[in-house]
């Protein structure tokens, strides 16, 4: 039986950015026939679109005739409208709005575009009946219809694009969804007052999990598929493959191989030196190490805490090795050998170390600082278990420009994302720096795209603020390998912009916001003492 990929990227996601996924894996599909079909299910944010069979213009705000094209209430003006490539008129997208793509290769569900539109009403019609609602189909109407006393009100809008025989866009549940919205169209050529949702015809709203995992089993038996499974390994491959190919195409970082690049790689591997670029897989390697930069890991490889977004290898106490007493001066040659004006220096969290390292830290300072005297030197610590002191110990040689730890993610998410911390013990460590050492400027960095809400993440800028940090990084998540968390969504560009103007308008010196964007990328801006919003601009990380 051949397999399904269930790609759940709940939202509320822009629409762009869902599409542009689409249009990945249809392109992958295209390519490569062996590649598993994959069901999408997301919550979308507020959006009209209008398919092929109606002719695009955005309806004014105003009343007018209920013709075709014209609404039937004013249209709220801050509701984008995008035309698509799909069968069908216009409708909306929304939160409460179950939308299900089914990315299908038809050369293996018959080769019939219409058998498989008949196939998609019965799946949904029968996942439906299990949820207590009795759908329909009617003559000359697309999509799945419900009976409400003497009147028929539209449940399920279906519309679908085929290219090269593999289908795309799919089916738009309303479960509960604000179908005042659907008041300003003309939904799929029917008056808005015709669209119906579950909360409006059942009692009690099933939940979005439950409609989903229904969804799922009514399509692999109406389809003949079976669910992938994480402890098949075949299955776990083909959903990594699935994964690089469902990233958005502002996603794509440029490959490393140019001259400064090798040279800096030749450097890093003669002074047997660990950097996080390679470690944490960043995706801006290339660039950084074509700039004659790197940001050096030290206290070896092995990490004694097992965050669940990190591909750092974990170590126990019979694996770790004692630290390097030469390191220091290594790191320093290297930095030296570089001709570096800024270094960044992280390491593995070492809770099999006393100070955690913190000592070791404090030689790595001073050993850069003697040979390199006006190489400015930033830090990327641990949360040093929440010792006071092992900061003191740390900043103790006046040297560290920018001291960084990151916050990561929303408190909320902590338990999941970072389980061995805690969230307030890390703005501890950050507002520690501030009071020990007020020259050196205070750094925390975000990651987005884990399940955060936009408060949230607002929140914790302000939380930020509080404990004096001056710069911000946010980036997009991307899930190194499949030991670790899936992406929950992509941001889009336009949202990290958003971000961005927020963090200046609090009084951050500093925001790099955008898809690429890492803890360490571009760090030799942020030691200037003046707000520069111009430095995070989105053409420097975009393309």
């Amino acid at each position: 039986m051949r397999a399904l990929h269930v790609l759940d990227r709940l939202g509320p996601e822009e629409y762009s950015a869902a599409l542009d996924v689409q249009k990945n894996i249809l392109e992958a599909k295209i390519a490569d026939r062996d590649f598993a079909d994959v069901l999408i299910y997301v919550e979308h944010q507020e959006v009209y679109t209008v398919g092929r069979s109606e002719p695009f213009q955005k309806p004014p705000v105003q009343t007018a005739n209920p013709d075709a094209a014209a609404p039937l209430d004013p249209a709220p003006s801050d509701v984008p409208w995008v035309e698509v490539s799909r069968g069908g008129q216009a409708t909306f997208h929304g939160p409460g709005q179950l939308v299900m793509y089914p990315l299908f290769d038809l050369q293996r569900h018959g080769k019939d575009v219409h058998v498989f539109l008949r196939t998609l009403e019965q799946v949904t019609i029968k996942a439906l009946a299990r949820l207590g609602v009795a759908g329909t189909t009617r003559e000359g109407l697309t999509g799945v219809w419900v009976r409400q006393g003497e009147a028929w009100r539209k449940l399920v809008s279906i519309g679908i694009g085929v290219r090269k025989w593999v289908s795309y866009h799919g089916i738009a549940l309303n479960v509960s969804t604000n179908l005042e919205y659907f008041r300003a169209i003309d939904a799929c050529g029917q008056s808005g007052e015709t669209v119906s949702s579950l909360a409006e015809i059942l009692r009690e709203t099933p939940s979005m999990e439950l409609v989903k995992t229904i969804f799922t089993e009514e399509f692999c038996r109406g389809f003949e598929l079976r669910e992938t499974s994480s402890k098949n390994p075949e299955d776990r491959e083909s959903g990594l493959k699935l994964a690089r190919r469902a990233r958005p195409s502002w996603l794509k970082a440029k490959a490393p191989g140019s001259p400064d690049f090798l040279e800096t790689d030749a450097i890093v591997r003669e002074h047997k030196l660990v950097t996080v670029c390679e470690e944490a897989r960043c995706p801006n390697m290339g660039e950084c190490w074509a700039h004659g930069t790197a940001t050096f890991m030290i206290m070896g490889e092995l990490c004694t805490r097992r965050c669940s977004f990190c591909s750092v290898k974990d170590g126990t106490l019979g694996s770790l090795d004692p630290l390097d007493p030469f390191e220091p001066l290594r790191v320093a040659q290297a930095v030296q050998r570089l001709g570096l004006e800024h270094v960044v220096i992280t390491s593995v969290n070492r809770d099999d170390i006393p100070d955690m390292g913190a000592e070791h830290f404090h030689k790595v300072v001073h050993s850069i600082s003697e040979l390199n005297p006006d190489c400015d030197i930033e830090l990327l610590i641990p949360d040093m278990r929440g010792k006071r002191e092992l900061v003191q110990s740390i900043l103790k040689s006046g040297k560290v420009r920018v001291l960084n730890h990151n916050i990561e993610t929303v408190p909320r998410l902590y338990k999941e994302v970072r389980p061995g911390a805690v969230f307030r013990r890390s703005l501890d460590i950050l507002r520690w720096a501030s009071e020990i050492s007020p020259h050196t400027r205070t750094k925390s960095g975000l990651m987005v795209g884990l399940g955060e809400k936009k408060q949230e993440v607002l929140e914790v800028m302000d939380s930020l603020r509080e404990s004096g940090v001056q710069v911000l990084t946010i980036g997009q998540y991307l899930q190194p390998t499949s030991k670790q968390l899936p992406v929950k969504r992509f941001v889009t560009p336009e949202e990290f912009e958003e971000y961005r103007r927020e963090g200046i308008a609090r009084g951050f010196l500093h925001v790099e916001s955008a898809p690429l964007v890492r803890s360490s990328y571009h760090a030799w801006n942020h030691t200037g003492d003046s707000q520069d919003p111009s430095a995070t601009t989105l053409a420097q990380k975009v393309g």
